[in-house]
This record gives structure tokens, sequence and C-alpha cells, in this order.
């Protein structure tokens, strides 16, 4: 990497070698850990770094023949399907989504990175994204965000402090999104092989962290 910034400083700051450094630079790096994984723990599945969601063509074409997955986060109401589509239609790897989840206010705690007006909404909302993306043949795991709810003063890194977790600061389970899963589990199997259809019920007035609602007054 130390090579390759050394010769992209020796030409042109142009757009186009900005990209190509980018784009060689991110090479080296997933070549060099996944060689590094295949060394110390071989015959384990790589399933990749979890883009933030979208990831153009030339980065997915450099992950297929290094990654055994793609994984990606997806915080919305469900996946989209057609960028579904484009992650295995370029890659040629199933997929995997490494982050999603559902919060709301009425613990004290900030919304989450999608939002709704209840614990209740919260069990609707997971069984209707996560039903939806079990949908996609493709689609090989998931991985909701996360076991417990982050402290109310915030992690130390950033302060986030969102109401996410399947149970509270003092492990008590949130009832209705552990039901909601529990519903989800019995049946997920038959969505993903498309004799079942997900549930079809959204969860009211579910947005994301791009408008954040004001509950308190409502």
């Amino acid at each position: 990497i130390k090579t390759a910034l050394q010769e992209h400083l020796a030409k042109a700051d142009t757009p186009e070698n900005r990209i190509h450094f980018i784009h060689n630079t991110f090479r080296i790096f997933i070549e060099t850990v996944d060689g590094a994984l295949e060394k110390h723990d071989p015959n384990h599945l790589t399933l990749g770094i979890r883009f933030g969601q979208e990831a153009d063509t030339e980065i997915l074409e450099l992950c297929k023949d290094v990654f055994d997955v793609f994984s990606f986060n997806c915080y919305d109401l469900y996946p989209n399907k057609a960028m579904m589509d484009r992650f295995m239609e370029v890659t040629g790897k199933p997929i995997f989504i490494g982050e999603y989840h559902f919060g709301t206010v009425d613990r004290g705690m900030a919304q989450s990175l999608w939002q709704v007006n209840s614990q209740v909404e919260r069990g609707v909302a997971y069984r209707y994204y996560t039903e939806k993306a079990y949908e996609h043949p493709g689609l090989i795991g998931t991985s909701y965000f996360q076991w417990c709810d982050q402290d109310l003063t915030g992690r130390g890194n950033d302060g986030e402090n969102y109401n996410c977790g399947l149970v509270d600061v003092t492990d008590r389970p949130y009832p209705y999104l552990v039901e909601a899963i529990s519903e989800t589990a019995n049946r997920i199997y038959q969505v993903h092989s498309g004799s079942t259809p997900p549930v079809d019920r959204p969860p009211t007035r579910a947005r994301g962290h791009h408008a954040i609602p004001d509950l308190w007054n409502e």
C-alpha cells in the first residue's frame, strides 16, 4: 500500500488516478487479509467486510475472487431486492446481511438507525424485514444488531445509545421482539424455499435515521 501511495503521489491527482489508487489499495488490503486467514485459519468461509450497504461494480469485481460470501449492512425497512440481485450477479457469491435493527424512544434511549413507535412495533418490523430478506434465494444469513441495548450514557467511542437490543441492560428480554423472532424462526425455511410467503404487515410509520422523529411530543 505504501508503494501504491508513492506511485499515486508521483502522478497528477486526477479523479481517474485517485479511483485507480483506491481500488488498487482495496485489492491489496483484502488479498493480504485473505491470505493471512487462509494461512492461519484454513477451511473456513471468508464472509467479507460487511459493506455499509451499496458498493460500485469495480469494487464488487475485486471481491468476487477473494470472498466466499458477500456481506453488507442494511438499515432499511427491508433489503432492496434489486441491490441483492446485483451483488450476486457481479460477485457470483451468496449474500449475508451483517447488521440491521429497529428501536424506539420509550425507554429513554435514542431511537436506533431505524425507528418505530413502540416495542410492539419493533417486533412487527423485525418480522417484516427478516422474512422479506429471506425471500431472496441468495441470502444465507442475517445478523441482528444487537443482543443488548446500548448504555443510556452512550458507548465510549461515539456516545451511541440506541434502544436496539433483544434484552435491556439488566438482561430482561423485550417480549414482543423475542416472540416475533421465535415466530419468524419457526417458518424461515419455508419462506426461504418459497413455499410460504413472508408476512405482509409492515410496521406503522417506520422511518430511517435520516428522518429522526419526535416521539416524545406525539
